[in-house]
């Protein structure tokens, strides 16, 4: 399904964990530049400053190949979204001759294909309803995200599903909305394991990015299916009521403990998203609460939460200093996406592929010592 070509894409993995290992003096700039040589990458990662600049230059011809279309063809609906299918076609062009990969002409193109389509499909339908721009809006990310594994597009692909999963219950009737934040915590909680049980798949490790931004985003929609603030306003633009939800009591426990159960969770189950999720919540529920209660002059509550949020993080530095089941406070020398694949293997295969007939004089490597019997000589 993937554009790009997928053995360059194992080889860069490869190549990335061999530059660890030599950052870490594991293995030598000869056994590095072995590995490069032996798992190349045919693919075009220019810096990130090349990146915008060709970002930039590939929308701005795009969009002098539009305008000068539409001066010759008076424009229309249709020239829209041929133009969104030529820059598709044009993207997949520049990945099988160019090999071009994150290079900012595949990111500008993938992203302009897809708004021209959708910009086009709404001119030609202007009485397009809410609930099919969701379905379309929800195709082409998916596309984006399955295609070329674009990491916003997978953002966009799952706000698309809510959205639409929103619109389709605002139509059943008065009943169905009020269902609406329950509904939402079961998508977000299905979500959420299904994305987290098929990112530890080898066969999708080039969408471990895509995966992990969903996971925050499943974790971020269910928060706000309970938080206090986002119910009642919900409520009230359906209904036009002001007054206290129900079950106010609920969303208020909700609001407060859904944060620090993503932080209790994580630091259990050593998993970073959750922990950071959680931190960041936190202060979405202060500003809740802030909102509906002024107990505290805001500077001074700033300044109390502030400084509970930093006696924490110092507290659990303090407690992960020492490893704690593989859970340490110590900044990680990768993301662990690559969990399931051997690239250690794959790099420690090849840095000791050879090993030289004569190695006694060499420091560091194995071979040149004697003994026998019960002691040994005088070189080891």
């Amino acid at each position: 399904m993937i554009a790009y070509n997928r053995q360059s894409l194992v080889n860069r993995d490869i190549q990335q964990e061999a530059a660890k290992a030599l950052a870490k003096d594991i293995i030598s700039g000869e056994e590095d530049q072995r590995v490069r040589e032996t798992y190349p990458v045919k693919l075009y990662i220019p810096n990130i400053f090349i990146r915008i600049g060709l970002f930039l230059l590939t929308v701005l011809a795009v969009a002098c190949g539009i305008g000068l279309s539409m001066l010759i063809t008076e424009g229309g609906a249709g020239l829209v979204i041929l133009w969104g299918i030529i820059c598709y076609g044009a993207l997949e062009l520049f990945i099988a001759r160019q090999h071009v990969y994150r290079a900012g002409v595949d990111d500008a193109l993938v992203w302009t294909a897809g708004t021209l389509i959708f910009t086009g499909a709404a001119f030609l339908a202007p009485e397009m309803s809410a609930t099919h721009a969701c379905e379309l809006a929800l195709l082409l990310a998916a596309w984006g995200m399955l295609r070329y594994a674009d990491r916003l597009m997978a953002i966009v692909a799952y706000g698309a599903l809510i959205s639409l999963i929103f619109h389709l219950l605002t139509t059943i009737g008065k009943f169905s909305t009020a269902l609406i934040p329950f509904v939402f915590m079961v998508v977000s909680v299905v979500a959420y394991f299904l994305f987290t049980g098929i990112s530890t798949r080898e066969s999708l490790r080039h969408y471990h990015a895509c995966l992990s931004l969903l996971r925050v985003a499943a974790l971020l929609s269910f928060y706000l299916s309970v938080n206090y603030y986002v119910v009642q306003q919900v409520n009230a633009s359906l209904h036009g009521e002001t007054a206290p939800v129900a079950l106010g009591w609920f969303w208020w426990t909700s609001t407060g403990m859904v944060p620090v159960g993503y932080i209790v969770w994580g630091i259990r189950k050593k998993d970073a998203i959750l922990l950071w999720t959680g931190l960041a919540l936190v202060v979405a529920t202060v500003y809740t609460i802030r909102y509906y209660y002024h107990v505290l002059p805001a500077d001074l509550a700033m300044s109390i939460a502030g400084t509970i949020l930093l006696i924490g993080a110092y507290a659990l530095i303090r407690y992960l200093r020492i490893p704690w089941n593989g859970f340490t406070s110590a900044a990680p020398d990768e993301p662990h996406l690559l969990q399931n694949l051997p690239v250690e293997a794959l790099v420690l295969a090849e840095t000791f592929k050879t090993v030289p007939s004569s190695t006694a004089d060499q420091p560091g490597q194995f071979g040149g010592g004697s003994g026998g019997g019960g002691g040994a000589g005088g070189t080891y």
